[in-house]
């Protein structure tokens, strides 16, 4: 493509291993054919790969990924009894990838009122800004192939969801991981209805790498609802950032469960452009063994009497480690803003550990806004209730466990899609019981 200049794509002598390796697949997937790819790119090698003296990345050590050999994977075939077993068992319109890659074959041909074509060249050049730039994101913009372009007209209620499924493979070499970026913007238009579920999962327990980002814009009285199912193998690195813009009088709720890898990077960010809007951003994590999960949100409440709350709630086993960090930015003519935001956390084990940090920036008056977190352990007056009432040990545990997690699971208005999540959670309380 004219005007890309392919040189300066290059990382820079005595960059980093990794660098180099992401360039190689840079190149591998035409990076060096598409503006927009180039683009990213150029932004990966100005802000660098972060390190443990960065503020933003103190808690969440990144040498584990960087230091592996990264590939594009090869073309794997799932058959159908591979996809019943791994697919939600849902009604939906159902788009598979596989290791980041459009399966037709797997998916449905008939999408509803949903109007998706790929992100063309044209396309990208009207996706919108990053929120919040940091190098990730970029990274998978860059190396994201068969990206797409969502849309749901104005007025139109979409019939059934529409559920985007990934599967990742991995490799037998512990030090060799595939790598799979995926890209979608979606388009909510005036006064219509659309929910999105996001669903990544492995085959088998060998690591891979996912990249993952999606935008949204949601119209004027519109309603939108989002669900991130992160199911992937303990020896995967999953890296996100969703992006929410948000215009009049709308409903939107974002929840996110991460549930799996075993090292989790899910941002996201939002704006309130217009008043009369409603926003929830839910997340709960679950890292066990020495897994490390890390949730931030960024919302900015940029137009008056909007309402938005958000539940991020964090249970910790074994030496694993979680981090929420979360900030709300009230511009300066956002008057009656309610914004809330809580994090809860519950330790299971002594090493656990938690770093927590809520932020709030007010610049308007008459406003309210509030921020809070809690760290716990389980309660021995209420395992001895149990107990004391013929509820075995691991029972009582548990039954503490899901009642912890219950305001977030029972915001999950598809009994279906409830209880897969509820099976997830216990698989991983349980595991080797």
């Amino acid at each position: 493509m004219a005007g890309l200049p392919t040189k300066s794509n290059a990382p820079a002598a005595g960059s980093s291993h990794a660098m180099q390796q992401f360039y190689r697949l840079f190149e591998s997937v035409g990076g060096e054919q598409s503006s927009h790819a180039h683009n990213h790119w150029q932004q990966v090698l100005r802000l660098g790969f972060p390190h443990a003296k960065m503020e933003d990345w103190k808690y969440t050590p990144v040498a584990p990924l960087l230091g592996n050999q990264f590939f594009a994977p090869e073309k794997q075939q799932v058959s159908a009894d591979v996809l019943k077993s791994v697919a939600l068992p849902l009604d939906t319109y159902r788009l598979v990838f596989i290791d980041g890659r459009f399966s037709a074959e797997l998916s449905d041909t008939d999408t509803g009122d949903f109007e998706i074509e790929k992100l063309t060249p044209a396309c990208q050049q009207t996706l919108p800004e990053a929120i919040q730039s940091e190098v990730f994101l970029h990274l998978t913009e860059s190396l994201a192939q068969d990206g797409l372009n969502i849309r749901l007209a104005a007025g139109k209620q979409a019939e059934k969801p529409l559920y985007l499924l990934h599967i990742s493979s991995g490799r037998a070499n512990s030090r060799e991981v595939n790598t799979a970026h995926h890209r979608y913007h979606v388009a909510v238009e005036r006064g219509a209805n659309a929910e999105v579920i996001e669903h990544y999962v492995s085959l088998g327990e060998a690591g891979h790498f996912t990249g993952a980002r999606l935008t949204a814009n949601i119209g004027d009285n519109a309603d939108f609802t989002h669900y991130k199912l992160s199911f992937e193998s303990q020896a995967s690195y999953h890296f996100a950032h969703n992006d929410l813009v948000v215009g009049r009088d709308a409903r939107v709720s974002s929840h996110s469960f991460l549930l799996g890898a075993g090292l989790t990077r899910n941002n996201t960010s939002a704006q309130l452009n217009g008043e009369g809007s409603n926003l929830n951003i839910n997340s709960l994590l679950l890292p066990i063994d020495s897994e490390i999960a890390d949730t931030r949100t960024y919302l900015e409440h940029n137009k008056g009497y909007c309402n938005s709350n958000q539940l991020h709630k964090v249970i910790v086993n074994d030496r694993a480690k979680a981090v929420f960090n979360g900030m709300i930015e009230v511009a300066k003519n956002a008057i009656k803003t309610d914004g809330k935001m809580t994090n809860n956390n519950l330790l299971l084990s002594p090493k656990a550990e938690v770093d927590t940090k809520p932020q709030l920036v007010i610049f308007a008056d008459d406003v309210k806004c509030g921020h809070g977190a809690t760290v716990g352990r389980m309660d021995d007056e209420q395992l001895f209730y149990l107990r004391a009432r013929g509820i075995s040990g691991l029972d009582a545990r548990n039954m503490i466990i899901f009642a912890f997690a219950a305001e977030l699971t029972e915001a999950i208005e598809n009994e279906t899609l409830r209880e897969v999540v509820i099976a997830r959670i216990a698989g991983r309380l349980n595991r080797g019981e």
